[in-house]
């Protein structure tokens, strides 16, 4: 039973990863990407969620490899290194720099996000990854959290090229809810719903904040000013 259950679990392992991992991957081999970036990709998208506990139960232990030498698992923090040593000989690489910064947004480490991402927009300023990945990470290192300033100027941007982004949408609602702007967030959060699965808890929660906007909007309370969309009110 303890086999098949690790036999199970290393075949979701599988699937999970091919879905993650396949259109990056073809993504970059589109754009000439090396290997050693993929390994990168893998390693930080199977530690981060599982930590080294979990991958010593799936690969297994020495006996049951026969008495082979296990290779050593890498860490996060390994792979972190491995990846900025890259990076620190290839600077213009856009995507691994958005890579990384989605990397410290899941380890909860939003400065180092922000910076990573503004590293991406310096190699490609037209990366919407990276323009709504600053966005949101600049909201989480505020201390009132608000999206205002860049961040709301780069969400525009973003979705300037992808006009279909879910995040940049999402986002920009809020930053427009912040403000005040109730008619705007609801309009945004409206582009926003045909995007999603009708019955997915998101596209409830959507509904959910559109009605809470047009409640507001429809007692009257004040829209900020349409002009003063870059930054605080």
């Amino acid at each position: 039973m303890t086999f098949a259950f690790y036999l199970i679990a290393g075949a979701m392992l599988v699937l999970a990863l091919a879905l993650l991992l396949v259109p990056l991957v073809r993504q970059g081999r589109r754009h000439g990407r090396s290997r050693a970036i993929f390994a990168l990709i893998v390693a930080i998208a199977v530690l981060v969620p599982l930590g080294s506990a979990g991958m010593y139960w799936l690969v297994g232990t020495p006996s049951t490899l026969g008495g082979v030498e296990p290779a050593r698992d890498m860490t996060v923090g390994e792979a972190i290194d491995q990846l900025l040593a890259r990076l620190k000989e290839h600077p213009d690489d856009a995507q691994a720099w958005v890579l990384l910064g989605k990397t410290y947004a899941m380890l909860k480490q939003p400065a180092d996000a922000r910076s990573a991402y503004d590293h991406a927009m310096k190699a490609d300023p037209k990366n919407v990854a990276a323009m709504v990945g600053w966005a949101e990470s600049d909201s989480l290192v505020r201390p009132d959290h608000r999206i205002a300033g860049r961040g709301f100027d780069l969400l525009q941007g973003a979705l300037a090229i992808e006009p279909d982004s879910q995040r940049a949408l999402w986002l920009l609602g809020i930053a427009q809810f912040q403000q005040d702007r109730y008619t705007d967030a609801a309009a945004t959060w409206r582009k926003l719903q045909p995007l999603l699965d009708p019955d997915s808890n998101v596209a409830h929660a959507v509904s959910e904040q559109i009605a809470i906007a047009e409640k507001r909007a429809g007692a009257g309370q004040p829209d900020a000013a349409r002009g003063n969309i870059g930054g605080n009110r």
